[in-house]
């Protein structure tokens, strides 16, 4: 990600770039580049089946994603995952395992954004699901079915991949 700033906040002066940090020679400033936290969900049905969400607006509009979303200031990981599943799918989630991180990119608002995202597991207990917020349809696909080709983000695939993997 490009950060829009070329002279120090704190000094003024001209900054130094490098792929980790944003530096000021004068005043010693530093602003590090870190990778966005997010959260995803793997959510399996009692036939093995995992559920993914179509994506309602961009990036990847129209491409399967798993539930799950941003971290919001003064969330943990698991709080935020939990609100997100509520407003994506309208259902409560409490017994959630994690099950490993993966990094990404998300390009929005010309803006590529490197993501850490903490993938969970847990079993769906059948509560009716409604779509929301920013998903306009889900759908549970056998493990054998999951339509790689379109599906949203690197990270997503590649926990998926090692999910089946290990479970197969």
């Amino acid at each position: 990600m490009r950060y829009g700033f070329n002279f120090c906040p704190s000094c003024g002066k001209p900054v130094k770039r490098n792929k980790k940090r944003i530096s000021c020679q004068y005043c010693f400033f530093t602003f590090y580049i870190n990778p966005t936290p997010t959260n995803a969900l793997i959510l399996e049905n009692e036939k093995g089946e995992i559920l993914l969400t179509k994506r309602k607006y961009p990036p990847k509009k129209g491409f399967w994603d798993l539930p799950g979303g941003f971290v919001e200031q003064n969330e943990t990981i698991e709080e935020s995952l939990i609100r997100e599943i509520k407003e994506e799918l309208g259902i409560t989630i409490d017994k959630i395992e994690y099950f490993g991180s993966y990094t990404g990119l998300y390009l929005y608002n010309k803006f590529q954004y490197q993501t850490l995202s903490s993938v969970f597991t847990t079993k769906y207990k059948g509560e009716k699901i409604t779509v929301n917020d920013d998903v306009v349809e889900y759908k549970f696909f056998a493990k054998d079915k999951i339509p790689f080709i379109r599906l949203s983000f690197i990270d997503i695939k590649n926990a998926l991949k090692k999910f089946i993997r290990l479970s197969t």
